[in-house]
């Protein structure tokens, strides 16, 4: 036996999801589909990056390449193509694959290979989606600046039969997402990766090929199909205490209770989650995600421990994959009895906020790899807002639109899709100067009147309605409006904003700035899709306090830039005779907005109350003509 030790440039590895059930009902089929793909797709995709197929598993396969870059690129073309070959299959005949790679020392036995190497892949691939490909952090060090693809980090995963955790990059297949979304001058837009690359020598993929396949047959041959999970859904596990710990027991139990009623509460543009509570006491036997997940027919599952310290209450939170089994999220903090005694808390709320993220960042990601064709409503819209974000462009914006659309013909009382819509309009108006500006304020109304009807308990809803009131300067019924979706919802910073803004669009910034103190003082996260520190600053400009103004939009800048922000900054500097900082402001103003004008500034407010005209006449668009802004 010749047995040596080599550097691998990169693993793939994969399997057939439910081969051996698939094989029972239709073993002919299943085998004629894998060749087929093979010999279509997968070989030639194999050669053509100059790998070697060093064995076949039946539904896997294990393969050699040179070059880790070869191996990405041959595993992204196999997937692209295995999309493009889907397209128009319904979900049910759909043959899927799921793909892992990895980079590292093997065993060469003859023309087989092991070691830890191949293991890793192997595991990676088993925490990839169908249509996924998941890949080591040194794999994505060495491709990172060599190629167009984006890594998405999923963290260090614990792993069968390897020592250490494995750090866990899924790559995009259709580009960088951002986590977060911005439309008008008041959304904000996080993202903050940082890449690094090194040399690596040639080495060995091992790649094994995963699918998710069911033909047709008679319905006398067929069992029941399996329902497919809601889109969001998450079913919830009783933390675990330790045994024989009654306070921790009970803390757990109030904890797993409270932790589902808020996260049933949250709402956002994409709708609320589909929680489902798993009944029982605290415990400490061991939790299967996919049992639960087939149980409670949900695609996520979570599941935590809960022990006592001097500080309070130590809690560990593990989202997982009911499918794959694989790791999506995981939160350890310290939580107070006081934080669980049915009262609004909220360390509780921004942590279910941060749950909520968690879960629709997956579904995002599950959805972009299935076929248009297979997704229903309510995937369309969540399809419809990673578009938004991959592109902020015009074109993107309408592009999404017209998948927002496709979802309302298929159900036409959706309001998540509604609220969407609401959503990319809004962005629309602003992006486009020359567009029919009634026509989209038209939409919005009407889409706002709709959605409110369809479902009066959605503050989400509600919350909309009164943007779009707002917009027609229609100011007391968007003030009722808002306090309906503050009364749904009290806790929701982004409720305080939006009256925030309605109260200083109608000269009120002494109330404006006490509504967005508060709504700062609940979004301790800073997740607030609506940031108080904007409203913070142009109520303390309006309020003619120059230095509070200049300091909150400093700090409203370093979440994330924003021209108008920017404009306020140079007022404020202005009106402080502080020539010098605003000069520099209105630099870094005039690098977004080159051609920035009063007109354009008082374009966006879009408000004719007299009060609002009498105070930003005097501290706004006085300020920027002495800054040099021109009126024209």
């Amino acid at each position: 036996m010749v047995r040596d030790q080599r550097r691998l440039a990169a693993i793939v590895s994969a399997d057939v999801a439910g081969y051996s059930r698939l094989m029972g009902l239709d073993d002919s089929g299943t085998l004629a589909a894998l060749k087929t793909h093979r010999r279509e797709l997968i070989d030639p995709k194999i050669a053509e990056y100059g790998g070697r197929i060093v064995k076949t598993t039946g539904d896997g396969l294990l393969l050699e390449f040179p070059s880790v870059v070869d191996a990405v690129r041959c595993a992204v073309d196999v997937q692209r193509g295995m999309a493009e070959r889907n397209t128009g299959v319904v979900a049910e005949r759909r043959l899927d694959f799921r793909i892992g790679i990895n980079v590292g020392d093997i065993i060469i036995d003859g023309d087989d290979i092991y070691g830890d190497g191949v293991n890793v892949a192997a595991r990676l691939q088993a925490l990839a989606e169908p249509g996924e490909i998941c890949a080591s952090k040194v794999v994505r060090d060495q491709v990172v600046d060599k190629l167009s693809f984006a890594f998405e980090e999923l963290g260090a995963q614990r792993v069968k039969n390897i020592a250490r955790p494995v750090e866990v990059y899924r790559v995009e297949l259709g580009g960088a997402m951002p986590d977060l979304a911005s439309h008008g001058h008041l959304r904000w837009l996080r993202l903050a990766r940082s890449r690094k690359w090194q040399l690596v020598g040639a080495g060995v993929v091992a790649v094994a090929i995963a699918g998710v396949l069911a033909w047709w047959m008679p319905r006398f041959f067929n069992p029941a199909a399996t329902p497919n999970p809601p889109a969001m859904s998450i079913a919830v596990a009783p933390l675990e205490a330790p045994k024989g710990d009654a306070e921790a027991a009970r803390f757990a139990d109030a904890f797993t209770r409270d932790l589902v009623s808020t996260l049933s509460r949250l709402e956002g543009t994409v709708g609320r989650l589909h929680v489902v509570a798993v009944q029982g006491d605290s415990t400490s036997e061991v939790i299967d995600p996919s049992a639960l997940g087939r149980r409670f027919n949900a695609r996520y599952v979570l599941a935590g421990n809960v022990n006592r310290n001097g500080e309070g209450n130590s809690v560990n939170l593990q989202l997982v994959n009911a499918a794959t089994g694989g790791q999506v999220w995981d939160a350890r903090t310290t939580v107070q009895n006081s934080d669980v005694s049915g009262q609004s808390s909220v360390p509780l709320r921004n942590l279910a906020r941060q749950l909520r993220t968690a879960v629709i960042s997956a579904e995002i990601r599950r959805v972009l790899a299935q076929p248009l064709s297979t997704l229903n409503a309510t995937e369309l819209v969540l399809r419809a807002g990673a578009l938004s974000r991959q592109d902020p462009s015009l074109a993107g914006q309408l592009e999404a639109r017209k998948l927002v659309d496709k979802a309302l013909q298929l159900d036409p009382n959706l309001v998540s899709a509604l609220c969407t819509r609401i959503n990319l309009n809004s962005g629309l108006d602003s992006l486009d100067p020359k567009g029919d500006h009634s026509r989209l304020v038209r939409e919005i109304d009407e889409d706002a009147a709709r959605a409110v009807s369809l479902d009066p308990t959605s503050a989400h809803a509600w919350g909309w309605r009164g943007f779009a009131l707002q917009l027609r300067e229609q100011w007391e019924a968007a003030l009722e409006a808002n306090a309906t979706a503050i009364k749904l919802d009290p806790d929701e910073p982004d409720y305080w904003v939006d009256r925030a803004v309605v109260l200083n669009l109608t000269g009120r910034p002494a109330e404006a700035l006490a509504l967005a103190n508060r709504a700062l003082a609940t979004d301790v996260s800073g997740g607030a899709a609506f940031r108080p520190e904007s409203e913070g600053c142009r109520a303390y400009l309006l309020l003619g306090q120059a230095e509070q103004a200049a300091a909150m939009c400093e700090k409203a800048l370093a979440i994330d830039d924003d021209w108008y922000v920017r404009a306020l900054l140079v007022a404020a500097y202005a009106n402080q005779g502080d020539t010098e900082k605003s000069a520099v402001a209105k630099a870094e103003l005039l690098k977004t907005q080159p051609r920035i004008t009063v007109d354009q500034v008082k374009a966006s407010d879009r408000s004719s109350h007299p009060e609002f005209i009498k105070l930003t006449e005097k501290y706004l668009y006085g300020a920027l003509r002495k800054a040099g802004i021109p009126e024209k």
